[in-house]
């Protein structure tokens, strides 16, 4: 006989060994076994992170379809695994292989299985229906554990991280010198310094991530934006849409049984920082001038963005902010940039004397995250009440839409609570403009740092046909209040 020696290996979270034992030792038993018979082995086809627990209707992997297409082609006689939950794990994975082996004939053979499925016979078939139904049943107990102790987690607040994560250790305890990394990174970023700076300050601090990789704007956004940091607990699950497709959901839980590493407001305030979709990223980190997607048209409110002039009598061209929303209005560059910078050492000194925050701001934010917790216990409280049936659908889904919107608005307000009261250490301001240097993107990421921490808005004004020169009401400076 001709046989198909097949190996897989489940998927497992990480750290875990899989039940099925390593590809290599399956192969070696299920090669044991045909040499035992005589049989000749065809092919060894192998996979990794594969389940065979699928939806009734849906495909297996391509690797089990190569499989079976050996065997419809007359290229086998035989499906060799260490066990036959490794070729099945479902009634009707079962009957789609006693379909196979009535058009072709195969036989099953495993390796740690007493005798061979011969799926052409009716003690063959029911013999296999029956471990078809002890897997079955086998699986859904294990999701069963999983789930019951995804909630037992979720109640208890304890942390649960397959990896250590960045800034802790794996019993939830901080890292010191990672916690203060992120302590000063969710200041900065709130003070308008670019990820692309705070990474490369990481990396030369060698301050890599738990996996030992350098950080990128990317990677390090997905850390500021986990809930964690905040002491705030989590949980994902995989959901279907209606067009089949499967999305991660995280939805948080409340409040985990480990110390936070910022507060929740400043948490919050980030969040709320990251997601505008008009933030301007700097393309990609490395920002070759200083008020660009900060000054703002006047007309369209457009970002501007650096350009370049066309060429002068002299052939010459000289830099200049141009409207980005349809080139409303444009401004010569050094010109804006000298201008605003000294309008903002004009203001330093009133914005250095006021204090940071006051006890209304405190009250405030504590009664913020007392109506936040309240929101969020009304929300489960609903779908509680929902599970043992004393509401219906209808009203579970307005009872959480309304929970939704009051937690969408509580957090909206702590996010500007928190946000204003960020500040930047403006330190010697009236030297600022020397800081400035348009080679070195870290200065002009200082700069532009003090320039929004004490501008709430910079526009530009129309200058009127015919008009090159800079004049001081080309541009409007909207103060922030100290």
């Amino acid at each position: 006989m001709r046989a198909i020696i097949y190996a897989r290996l489940s998927p497992t979270p990480r750290g875990e060994e899989s039940k099925g034992g390593n590809l290599a030792q399956q192969v070696e038993l299920s090669q044991a076994l045909c040499d035992r018979n005589g049989w000749s082995v065809v092919a060894v086809i192998v996979e990794k992170d594969t389940s065979a627990s699928t939806k009734r209707g849906a495909k297996r992997s391509d690797e089990w379809e190569r499989v079976k297409a050996l065997v419809e082609d007359g290229k086998a006689d035989a499906i060799v695994s260490r066990h036959y939950d490794r070729m099945y794990r479902t009634p009707w994975d079962l009957e789609d292989l006693v379909d196979l082996a009535e058009a072709t004939g195969v036989t099953l053979a495993a390796a740690q299985a007493q005798g061979v499925l011969d799926l052409s016979t009716p003690s063959g078939r029911l013999a296999a229906r029956i471990g078809a139904v002890v897997a079955r049943n086998e699986t859904e107990m294990r999701v069963e554990r999983q789930v019951l102790g995804h909630q037992r987690r979720r109640e208890s607040g304890r942390p649960f991280w397959s990896t250590r994560p960045f800034g802790f250790e794996r019993d939830g305890r901080h890292r010191e010198a990672e916690a203060e990394a992120l302590r000063q990174a969710y200041r900065d970023v709130l003070t308008g310094v670019s990820l692309w700076s705070i990474a490369k300050d990481w990396n030369a601090r060698e301050l890599l991530s738990p996996h030992g990789k350098e950080w990128r704007s990317s990677n390090l956004r997905g850390v500021l934006l986990k809930p964690r940091n905040a002491g705030i607990q989590t949980y994902s699950q995989w959901v279907e849409k209606p067009d089949g497709k499967r999305v991660r959901l995280t939805e948080e839980t409340g409040a985990g049984n480990w110390e936070a590493i910022v507060s929740e407001g400043m948490f919050r305030a980030l969040v709320r920082y990251l997601s505008d979709p008009e933030r301007n990223t700097g393309g990609g980190g490395k920002r070759k001038a200083l008020l660009s997607g900060v000054v703002r048209c006047s007309k369209c409110q457009a970002v501007a963005t650096q350009g370049w002039s066309k060429k002068n009598a002299a052939g010459e061209r000289y830099r200049i902010y141009t409207c980005s929303g349809g080139r409303c209005i444009t401004c010569p560059a050094d010109a804006l940039d000298s201008f605003v910078v000294r309008k903002v050492i004009d203001k330093a000194e009133e914005w250095n004397a006021a204090p940071a925050t006051d006890a209304a701001d405190e009250e405030r934010e504590a009664e913020l995250l007392a109506e936040e917790t309240a929101a969020s216990e009304r929300r489960t409280a609903l779908a509680e009440m929902f599970a043992v049936g004393d509401i219906d659908a209808s009203t579970l889904r307005t009872g959480i839409g309304r929970c939704d919107a009051d937690l969408t608005k509580i957090r909206a307000e702590l996010a500007d609570l928190v946000a204003n009261r960020v500040r930047v250490d403006l330190g010697d301001i009236e030297y600022l403009w020397e800081e400035l240097d348009y080679e070195d993107p870290d200065r002009i990421d200082y700069v532009r740092t003090v320039v929004m921490q004490v501008c709430a808005r910079v526009e530009l004004m129309p200058r009127g046909r015919g008009v090159r020169a800079f004049k001081a009401e080309h541009c409007r400076i909207t103060f922030r209040n100290p």
